[in-house]
């Protein structure tokens, strides 16, 4: 080729036309891919709503405390941790904002925009949830990419409103409006309003079902009521009263019977305990189902006090402001004496049932009824027979929570 000019200038010539053409290509090209897919990371505010929230931001050694009522603004990469005294709302640069409730973790992974008007790429938040309870609410100005990462799945979130919790079980999403789609051991399912799904670790999501769910475990008493059932008994000394309480087998179903023997006239007390230590302050409805059956009550009514009945309900819980507080209801079917007590309040109510014949039990909706009093923190149910001699039973226990 040294020794042909004429064709070494044509090989240069069109190695730079061919040059000329790519990045005539290439730069407009890339140009426009910049100019369509370019973000821009914005900041999002997290706000204190009760006690002081934590920000661990890349830079800081130790994390930012955020204190009640205070706002701070923080950039991608931040965790943010509430305890079992705080609760925080994050608000994201398009409006869309996640609640944080107590003992609650999260990451923000991404949050960003389009860097020039004429993108067709949405807004994108991407969040990591590593424990506790969150309600996302999103909304969207021009397509929203909105992705919850939890230890067990992938959810994408159309606009609308979400709840999401990571316990030890596992992940539970409930679409209260709006479409979410979860992604776990490469398959999907897809959640419409009013439904929610459980992911198990290492397991796909488990199909739509009713956005109620059921608190209590082994309220139908098919298990050992040890298990999950703390058996608790208070007698007279002496040995003059004998209580007990038993799972028994009545047809396609079991019950517990509470039952008083021995001398009359004598206080006793026998019934079952769960911890249920759940936090409700998200939910829209809670309310408490069972069947009850009265076959003996030797002591009228509740007692003199309005206390004593042969099947009494009592949930213990706390208020917003962290209050201890009690919801009562009892159940008999020999009306008490003239002037005895027999209380008929939101918090501490009874009814009288026939004898002998089972009663389907549904309370109000306690979130409701109950007002300012209303729980946030539900600690222990507990059912009990009460009374002088008793025999009665209870079935299919449920503490029903709604989003």
């Amino acid at each position: 080729m040294r020794n042909n000019p004429e064709r070494l200038a044509w090989v240069v010539l069109l190695l730079a036309f061919a040059t000329f053409c790519v990045l005539a290509v290439a730069i407009p090209l890339g140009v426009r891919w910049y100019l369509l897919n370019s973000m821009t990371a914005e900041v999002t505010a997290v706000t204190s709503v009760r006690g002081t929230v934590l920000a661990e931001t890349r830079k800081a050694n130790l994390p930012i405390p955020i204190t009640d009522g205070s706002t701070a603004e923080v950039e991608e990469g931040v965790i943010i941790t509430t305890d079992d005294t705080s609760q925080a709302i994050l608000t994201f640069f398009n409006d869309s904002t996640l609640t944080l409730y107590s003992e609650t973790r999260v990451q923000i992974q991404r949050a960003r925009t389009p860097r020039f008007g004429w993108s067709h790429r949405p807004d994108t938040i991407v969040v990591d949830l590593e424990r506790g309870r969150i309600r996302v609410a999103t909304t969207s100005r021009s397509g929203l990419l909105f992705e919850v990462r939890s230890p067990q799945a992938v959810i994408n979130l159309s606009e609308g409103s979400f709840s999401i919790e990571v316990g030890d079980e596992g992940t539970q999403i409930t679409a209260r409006s709006g479409r979410a789609q979860l992604v776990a051991a490469d398959e999907m399912v897809r959640l419409t309003a009013g439904e929610r799904s459980m992911v198990y670790p290492g397991e796909a999501p488990s199909p739509p079902l009713p956005a109620e769910q059921n608190l209590l475990v082994n309220g139908d008493f098919s298990a050992p009521l040890e298990e999950v059932w703390e058996v608790y008994n208070v007698e007279p000394p002496g040995g003059v009263v004998t209580t007990s309480v038993r799972i028994i087998e009545l047809g396609n179903r079991y019950a517990v019977v509470f039952r008083s023997q021995g001398q009359d006239n004598l206080h006793s007390e026998v019934g079952i305990v769960q911890e249920v230590n759940k936090s409700v302050q998200d939910f829209d409805s809670l309310r408490i189902q069972l069947d009850v059956r009265l076959d003996r009550q030797s002591l009228p009514g509740g007692g003199t006090l309005g206390s004593e009945f042969p099947v009494m309900i009592h949930l213990a819980y706390k208020d917003a402001d962290g209050n201890d507080r009690d919801w009562y209801h009892g159940f008999y079917y020999v009306p008490p004496s003239e002037n005895w007590l027999l209380f008929n309040s939101p918090d501490n109510s009874s009814e009288r049932v026939a004898r002998f014949l089972w009663y389907p039990y549904e309370s109000v909706n306690l979130l409701d009824s109950l007002g300012t009093a209303k729980p946030v923190y539900i600690k222990y149910i507990r059912i009990y027979a009460s009374g002088w001699i008793y025999d009665s039973l209870i079935a299919d226990v449920a503490l029903l929570a709604q989003d």
